[in-house]
């Protein structure tokens, strides 16, 4: 049987053989094939549903110049399961969930979170790193524990600590980081009342404080797990040496679960309150506001003309009334996510007319100029391309690789037992409706 290195060595030369042939060179010492870099934004359940009325309000201006310079569209998620590790997976794989691993938010009789072994499917960081490509990826779902890959990976669970001192194994690969970017970390007792005035007035955080105070809790957690990482992506893009920088936000999903039924309170049918509505009809947009911020913030990291994909997995509707009663969890989710392309390869201000999820990763892969694989469903998005797209993108759909399964994870097992964080976690999903 073949050693771990031997057979990375192998894998590597094979994919090396099948990009060299792509590029039209048989010998690769003449023609060494390159990987592209591409940046990638994940806003999760951001739709242009309410991010349009915004952009024409001029409240999103970074996100709208960003769309101005790239090709977008509505992507079409799964239906229904708009279930967030599912979808995230399957853009980072290209498959479908039977194949990549990642069915639910929780796995198991005793309702454990998804961790990283679920995963049975090669992600994109795992097919670029047998040909030099280094990515960083951060904070992206089922990613407990991390585990080594070429270049960084920070866990989902990074966010759950209790302090900064905390030290836990699995947060991040490799290892020598986890005190680094553990210090890094920003815990809801770290938000002040005066950090979420951007969000409620201040003369309001009083009047929620009386009557809804589990709010200005979840705000503050929320808003503290989304500027860790970003502190973690702000501190790794300092070096810049990743081809694929994949930044995630989860922070917009759970605002829109908690705080969307102030936004439009006559979709639900809740217990009203005029002081909570007035206090909190803004929460959602301020949020998007926040986030556009921070958009400006990571393209500022890297040369202009990087190659940038934003991305959400689904978008958001709000609550539905199903039966008579309120439906909260997925059922609150849009089929419709948003997906923008910043590339040459791309027309800028080109609008897609058919997008599907499964299409995501093969477009990513071409972008970083590696073929997709034939067991992929989705194709490189077929439209808008420039000349040099099109001579790509042809050349790339004609060459498929049969298969990527060989670059499958091992099997990491679960890590270090966390009964606290998993605690935290099933309270959080709960919350949510999402179990």
């Amino acid at each position: 049987m073949p050693s771990k290195n031997v057979k990375y060595i192998l894998r590597a030369a094979v994919l090396l053989l099948v990009t060299g042939i792509l590029t039209g060179c048989s010998d690769t010492r003449e023609q060494p094939f390159a990987v592209d870099r591409l940046l990638v934004i994940g806003i999760d359940a951001a739709g242009w549903s309410l991010l349009d009325p915004m952009i024409e309000e001029g409240r999103l201006p970074h996100l709208a110049t960003l769309r101005s310079q790239s090709a977008s569209g509505r992507m079409r998620s799964f239906m229904p399961l708009e279930k967030s590790p599912v979808l995230w997976a399957s853009i980072c794989t290209g498959l479908e969930p039977a194949k990549h691993g990642i069915g639910h938010f929780v796995t198991g009789k005793d309702a454990a979170p998804v961790r990283s072994s679920g995963w049975k499917a090669p992600a994109l960081w795992d097919i670029l790193g047998p040909v030099g490509g280094t990515t960083a990826i951060i904070g992206m779902w089922a990613t407990y524990p991390a585990r080594d890959i070429n270049g960084v990976m920070v866990s989902d669970y990074l966010q759950y600590g209790s302090s900064r001192d905390e030290k836990r194994e699995g947060m991040v690969a490799p290892d020598s980081l986890n005190a680094a970017l553990g210090a890094l970390l920003v815990t809801h007792e770290d938000i002040a009342d005066a950090d979420i005035e951007r969000f409620i007035a201040p003369e309001s955080i009083p009047v929620v404080t009386r009557l809804k105070p589990r709010l200005i809790q979840d705000l503050k957690t929320i808003f503290a797990a989304d500027l860790t990482y970003l502190a973690v992506a702000r501190e790794l893009a300092r070096t810049d040496p990743f081809n694929l920088f994949f930044f995630y936000l989860r922070g917009p999903d759970m605002v829109s679960h908690r705080f969307w039924r102030f936004l439009e309170p006559d979709k639900g049918r809740f217990a009203r309150s005029a002081e909570l509505d007035a206090a909190l009809d803004q929460v959602v947009p301020r949020y998007y506001e926040w986030v556009d911020e921070v958009i400006a913030e990571v393209l500022g990291w890297f040369p202009s003309d990087r190659p940038v994909v934003t991305l959400s997995d689904h978008g958001f509707f709000g609550p539905r009334v199903v039966g008579g009663a309120n439906r909260g969890g997925t059922a609150e989710h849009d089929v419709f996510g948003i997906f923008m392309v910043r590339s040459p390869l791309f027309e800028a201000g080109c609008r897609f007319d058919q997008l599907e999820l499964l299409d995501i990763a093969p477009t990513m892969l071409a972008l970083l100029g590696m073929p997709p694989s034939q067991e992929m469903p989705g194709h490189i998005l077929p439209e808008c391309w420039s000349e040099d797209g099109k001579r790509r993108f042809e050349r790339l759909e004609k060459n498929r690789i049969e298969t990527y399964q060989y670059l499958a994870p091992a099997d990491v097992g679960d890590g270090e037992a966390t009964p606290e964080i998993d605690d935290k976690i099933r309270e959080q999903l709960r919350s949510l409706g999402y179990i």
